[in-house]
């Protein structure tokens, strides 16, 4: 059996890990936590300091010695001083960029906790969790019939991009951006609609369609088990 906690960026991609990833890692005996980073006495989420991640990062390692850890954080709107992301700022590919910062973000966490470097799986989502949902957006209207009439739209959005992971980052075209005007905010809800959606769609397309998230879930499914003692 192989433990795995994935500290995720906020709310909606906790529900996706719990909703979702945790069934298909589950099958493979590889067993998911779900977390959150607490950035006050009643929030979490959002607010990835390079302080406040780092610590949490490093307590939660701390935990215990012979269970993994990983992330599920989006690459739009790292914050400037995040590891890894003014070195990667120049990189125009987001994959070759997530990768860069995920290369100094993982040394960062690996200093700062002590522990073993293969404990630590550090992944940024390029652009973030909603282009997932962009892997086949033919699945909104079953989970809302009243949004095939947008349906249209979403395909223009996803082929204006050589991949889902490659839609654009910018402040009113970023993925989660474009579904909340394609979809209307008060109809649209992340944490709800966002497990729902990537749930219809399904592991195995989103994993076809996005690269780099396919290249997380190889590395986890191929986690060997782990001793306790650091």
């Amino acid at each position: 059996m192989i433990e795995v906690t994935i500290v995720c960026e906020g709310q909606t991609e906790q529900a996706f890990v719990g909703e979702v990833l945790a069934p298909f890692f589950g099958q493979r005996r590889v067993f998911v936590d779900p977390r959150i980073i607490p950035t006050s006495p009643r929030a979490k989420g959002g607010a990835l300091t390079r302080g406040r991640v780092l610590r949490y990062l490093r307590n939660t390692l701390r935990e215990r010695g012979d269970t993994y850890v990983t992330t599920l954080f989006d690459l739009y709107g790292l914050t400037a001083d995040f590891p890894g992301n003014a070195a990667a700022a120049g990189l125009t590919d987001p994959i070759e960029r997530a990768i860069a910062i995920e290369r100094e973000f993982g040394q960062a966490v690996v200093d700062e906790a002590g522990c073993r470097p293969q404990r630590f799986v550090p992944h940024i989502q390029p652009y973030e969790f909603e282009s997932l949902l962009f892997s086949d957006v033919a699945r909104f209207a079953e989970v809302e019939p009243d949004w095939q009439r947008y349906i249209g739209k979403l395909r223009d959005a996803r082929r204006s991009a050589a991949t889902p992971e490659h839609i654009n980052h910018g402040r009113n075209t970023h993925p989660a951006a474009r579904l909340t005007t394609v979809l209307h905010s008060r109809k649209y809800k992340k944490v709800l609609h966002g497990a729902a959606v990537s749930a219809r769609i399904g592991i195995e397309c989103i994993r076809a369609e996005c690269r780099h998230f396919r290249e997380w879930l190889d590395h986890v499914e191929g986690l060997p088990p782990l001793a306790r003692a650091e």
